[in-house]
């Protein structure tokens, strides 16, 4: 027998029973919609906190604090910044190095307090998030934090309350003496400010920075005397941070990133993913009682039919395969039912629930936030618990009808 005569086969006798098929389909379809649902909370909330909560800079960001291993270790040079480049994926090297600065505003308002000299291109490539303005793109342009106004201040102590975008700003740049001896080094520039930085995230986080590019300063001095004081590697994106951090350890980097962390969060959403798809297995596993059911009454009523194929010669794993092919069909339908209802209850949970968190509880849910997410994988492992348990539910009802007797059946004899 070919594979479309049992497919025909197998069509023509689940028509005869359309009832008691959809039935069992439906069971089945219930079974993985729970199965997809329950992991689905899982995935939304890894999603959530790790993907979108945890988004930007901060966790494509990996710390480099220094080269060497054991008590060779040593602070970052210039050479080892072009090896900080060379891993694959790597979007980002990043460089800023500290100084003393003082401004002075044309309306009376001054201020003393650090400054960071970078690489602004660098920057720009590993996405400095600002809140408004620009990035600088000349020499004598500048960022500054969002509370960089609360260093300005009149000669009463008012802080300065105007507008900070396009503000030019006389600025000292201070290189203290290395012993403490020598005269500090300094320059004075007029420099205007095109942005300003995002928020923290952290409440009670002060950003006060003043940050322009390396161009700005033009003593040859003061330029040599610059040491790296804070030097990050961006990855292109989060799932390459790990390799990208494999590659610099690789080079006797001494590195940290937000992804150290989210190992251990990781493993907890895995064992959380795990458990939640044990338990929808078992709802897949109470369906599957239905196919059995099915299978079973299935046999005993094409007995006649059965009989005739062993009377004509067909092979005893013909057979079993026609039923096989038959409960195999119960869970694919069912598992596909299953997860077109998953991914409609699925949108309507992210719709819906917001509202209600944000009237029981009188808070917003996050931007981004997801309560249920449905990644392909888990559609896939779905179909297959589904169709596996469905093969499995029909294999003795299958090799009960390789052993029915050819006289017996014919004579309906069972």
């Amino acid at each position: 027998m070919k594979t479309k005569d049992r497919i025909r086969f197998v069509r023509q006798n689940m028509g005869k029973n359309k009832s008691r098929i959809a039935m069992t389909v439906l069971a089945t379809a219930m079974g993985c919609t729970f199965l997809i649902m329950i992991a689905s909370v899982a995935f939304g909330l890894q999603k959530s906190i790790v993907e979108e909560a945890l988004h930007g800079r901060k966790v494509t960001q990996i710390e480099v604090a220094g080269r060497g291993a054991g008590d060779q270790t040593r602070s970052i040079t210039t050479e080892d910044l072009a090896v900080l480049h060379k891993p694959d994926h790597v979007k980002a090297v990043t460089v800023r190095y500290g100084l003393n600065g003082h401004w002075e505003l044309k309306d009376g308002y001054a201020g003393d307090g650090g400054i960071r000299i970078a690489d602004m291109a660098e920057e720009a490539k590993a996405g400095l998030p600002l809140s408004e303005g620009r990035l600088p793109q000349a020499p004598d342009e500048a960022v500054v934090g969002y509370h960089f106004a609360s260093q300005l201040k009149d000669k009463d102590g008012q802080p300065y309350t105007g507008p900070l975008v396009n503000t030019v700003v006389s600025t000292t740049f201070t290189m203290p003496s290395p012993d403490g001896k020598s005269a500090d080094q300094t320059e004075i520039h007029e420099m205007k400010i095109v942005g300003v930085l995002e928020k923290p995230v952290r409440e009670g986080m002060q950003d006060s920075t003043f940050m322009t590019d390396r161009t700005a300063l033009q003593s040859p001095a003061l330029l040599s005397d610059l040491r790296p004081s804070e030097v990050s590697v961006y990855a292109t994106s989060a799932n390459k941070i790990t390799k990208v951090s494999k590659a610099l350890r690789a080079e006797q980097f001494l590195v940290y990133s937000v992804a150290d962390e989210l190992k251990q969060i990781d493993v907890v959403f895995l064992i959380m993913k795990i458990g939640l798809i044990f338990v929808g297995t078992i709802a897949v596993l109470i369906a599957s009682i239905g196919i059995y059911n099915t299978m079973t009454m299935a046999v005993t009523e094409r007995a006649p039919d059965i009989g005739i194929m062993k009377a004509i010669g067909a092979h005893p794993k013909t057979i079993r395969s026609v039923f096989l092919l038959e409960s195999f069909g119960i869970g694919v339908f069912g598992a596909i039912i299953g997860t077109v209802v998953a991914y409609v209850l699925s949108t309507l949970v992210n719709v819906i629930v917001p509202p209600i968190v944000k009237a029981s509880l009188d808070a917003n849910v996050p931007d981004g936030f997801v309560f249920s997410y449905i990644p392909w994988t888990l559609t896939a492992l779905s179909i297959l618990i589904s169709a596996g348990v469905a093969i499995l539910s029909g294999l003795r009802p299958a090799a009960r009808a390789t052993g029915i007797d050819v006289l017996r059946a014919l004579r309906r004899d069972l």
